[in-house]
C-alpha cells in the first residue's frame, strides 16, 4: 500500500524540508529514469525556480486533474518550492510552464548577442506570422555571387541565409541553383523554414516582447540587403 502524505498543514514550519512529507509512493508518481535524468539535467541539478541544490519533480497539472507524468508535465522543484506550489498555488501552473521554458530557451538555444543581421531578419519575418501558420509557411529569396563556381555560391548562400540559426537547428536551408545570370554571376534561390525547436524559440522570444528589442522596427528591403553578397 502506497504511503499517504502527511498533511502538510499540521506541521509547524511547512516549508521547511522533512522527508516524511515526501515518503509514499503511487505508480503514477514513478518517474522513468531517463526523463528523470533528463529533467535534472535540463535544470542544471537546481530547482527551476530559486535555484537550489535539492530536486524534486512536481507535475504542472495536477495527477488528480488529469495530469499526465511526461516530459511536458514535469518541472524540477526544490522542497520549499515544491510545498509552495501545492500549499499557495504559487507559481501558478501558467508560471511553471513560463520558467521552464526559459530553463528550455537557456540550455538548448542560441545566444542572442550573437545573432548577424541576417539571423535578426529571419527571426522578424516569422515572429509576424500567427502561431498557425508558424509550422508551415516559408522565406523565399535569392543570392547571387560573382566569380565562384557552383558549390561555392551554395556555400556562401549557407552562411548568407541565417547561418548562426542553421548552426543551432533553429531553421533549415533549402537551396535551389538557379544558373548563371549575368556573366560570372551565380544565383540561388534558397527557401528558409523553421524547425520544430525554432517555432518553441520565436514564440518564446515574441510572447516575452525581446523580438522587437532584438531586430528593432521591421524593413521591406531588409532581405535583399541581408542576402545578396
Amino acid at each position: 500500500m502506497p504511503k499517504k502524505i502527511i498533511p502538510i498543514p499540521k506541521l509547524d514550519h511547512p516549508e521547511q524540508f522533512d522527508d516524511l512529507i515526501r515518503e509514499f509512493e503511487s505508480p503514477e508518481r514513478q518517474y522513468p529514469t531517463p526523463l528523470q535524468n533528463l529533467l535534472y539535467e535540463l535544470a542544471g541539478h537546481r530547482c527551476t525556480i530559486c535555484q537550489a541544490p535539492w530536486m524534486e519533480l512536481h507535475h504542472i497539472k495536477e495527477l488528480s486533474d488529469g495530469g499526465t507524468t511526461t516530459y511536458e508535465n514535469l518541472i524540477v522543484l526544490c522542497p520549499n518550492c515544491h510545498t509552495r506550489v501545492h500549499q499557495n498555488g504559487t507559481p501558478s501552473a501558467a508560471e511553471l510552464r513560463h520558467y521552464k521554458l526559459k530553463q528550455e530557451i537557456a540550455y538548448e538555444m542560441p545566444v542572442l548577442s550573437r545573432l548577424e543581421e541576417s539571423d535578426k531578419y529571419v527571426l522578424q519575418h516569422f515572429a509576424a506570422l500567427a502561431d498557425d501558420q508558424l509550422p508551415f509557411q516559408d522565406l523565399v529569396s535569392d543570392f547571387s555571387t560573382e566569380n565562384g563556381d557552383q558549390e561555392q555560391a551554395r556555400q556562401e548562400c549557407r552562411k548568407k541565409a541565417a547561418g548562426y540559426l542553421q548552426e543551432w537547428g533553429i531553421v533549415t536551408l533549402e537551396i535551389n541553383h538557379v544558373g548563371l545570370g549575368s556573366p560570372l554571376t551565380h544565383k540561388v534561390n534558397f527557401r528558409v523554414r523553421l524547425t520544430p525547436k525554432g517555432i518553441k524559440w520565436v514564440r518564446y522570444l515574441r510572447d516575452t516582447n525581446k523580438i522587437s528589442a532584438l531586430t528593432g522596427k521591421a524593413d521591406d528591403t531588409a532581405v535583399i540587403a541581408v542576402s545578396q553578397s
